[in-house]
């Protein structure tokens, strides 16, 4: 894998510089900034999702709310356990701030291009510094930035490699708010992608 000199940066010391990170609230995108980041660099599987939860922002933890602790059960479903979240699985998203809900809605706001896009350095220090085998994109924002804007339908089930030689498992992301998963060929593919994560965590960690 080619590695980056941002690697040589330490992780405690990225984590903690994520932590006071300010820019979103001081631009005005948040009311309140509270960056959130976990894991070590002992991590093969990384998990990009969009951005931290309410119950995330409230309680400091990452993946916690209903989404997050769905998609936990799917990490167990292929083999992990929770001593792994946090430890083999690094927790990360596009932007590392809760972005607030939607005017007059239950569903959290889509980060904008221009939060995304301060956040995007934190990101690509944490995937440089934790230099991860398989990548894990919870959700259409992370499966865009990351792998392309094909259809989930052609994109949920398989795995592909990157120009880093990582491993790319993309998963839907698992909010009560998408109907992707409604359907049962849908379903079938996120089976399959089960399988790949479980393949994946054989394949890494043996």
């Amino acid at each position: 894998m080619n590695r980056s000199p941002v690697e040589a940066r330490s992780l405690p010391v990225l984590q903690a510089e994520i932590r006071g990170c300010r820019k979103c609230e001081d631009a005005g995108y948040i009311a309140e900034a509270n960056p959130l980041t976990r894991g070590t660099t002992n991590a093969r599987f990384f998990i990009i999702g969009q951005a931290p939860s309410r119950t995330d922002h409230e309680s400091g933890g990452m993946y916690l709310g209903p989404a997050g602790r769905k998609l936990r059960g799917w990490f167990v479903e292929a083999g992990f356990d929770e001593a792994d979240f946090g430890t083999t699985i690094y927790f990360a998203a596009i932007t590392k701030c809760f972005p607030g809900r939607l005017p007059g809605k239950s569903t959290d706001r889509l980060p904008s291009r221009a939060e995304q896009a301060l956040c995007r350095p934190w990101l690509d220090a944490e995937i440089a510094t934790v230099n991860p085998a398989v990548l894990v994109l919870f959700g259409g924002l992370a499966i865009t930035t990351f792998l392309s804007r094909a259809p989930l339908s052609e994109l949920v089930g398989n795995v592909y490699t990157n120009d880093d030689g990582r491993t790319v498992i993309p998963l839907p992301h698992s909010s009560g708010a998408s109907l992707w998963l409604n359907a049962p060929e849908n379903k079938a593919k996120l089976a399959r992608a089960i399988d790949r994560l479980r393949e994946a965590r054989s394949d890494a960690l043996q």
